[in-house]
């Protein structure tokens, strides 16, 4: 069972930029890795010093494992269909995600209070911001010290 919990985030203008620049990376990485694996077959195996992105490792590795779900959910979709009889076929085509979008493990962000702190790149290196949010008791307690829970950041469209 996967919990969502939706926070309102207050960055400043430097932070909005390092978050619009690390989610447009990570979706660009996943869709990268996707076609790699289409043109391949998904005979590739991937680590974070494998892919060439601006990103902190733990977040090139999510993409890395998003990229696995996004091709087997085509690799399933092109196998199904190719049981059908061929007047019912379908044309697949590979999946491109186009929403902004980072995410990050448990194990890689933190939540003191109502700073919400994770790693992106700045100058060259992984550093950690802090950014502002605005939280309720309920989603602190839900995001808090519960093992599997990721922090997904999407970026504002426009």
């Amino acid at each position: 069972m996967q919990i969502t919990v939706k926070i309102k985030l207050e960055p400043g203008k430097e932070q909005a930029e390092r978050l619009k620049t690390t989610s447009a990376a990570y979706i660009c990485l996943v869709n990268q890795i996707v076609v790699n694996y289409v043109e391949a077959d998904m005979n590739l195996k991937y680590t974070s010093k494998d892919v060439i992105a601006n990103l902190p490792s733990a977040v090139k590795n999510q993409a890395i494992q998003d990229a696995k779900s996004v091709f087997a959910k085509y690799k399933k979709a092109v196998r199904t269909n190719g049981k059908l009889k061929p007047e019912d076929q379908k044309q697949i085509k590979v999946p491109v995600l186009k929403k902004p979008v980072a995410i990050w493990n448990n194990q890689n962000y933190s939540l003191k209070g109502n700073i919400l702190s994770f790693p992106v790149i700045v100058d060259g290196k992984s550093k950690r911001i802090k950014v502002q949010a605005i939280l309720t008791d309920y989603q602190r307690e839900r995001l808090t010290g519960k093992l599997g829970v990721r922090l997904r950041i999407q970026s504002p469209s426009g």
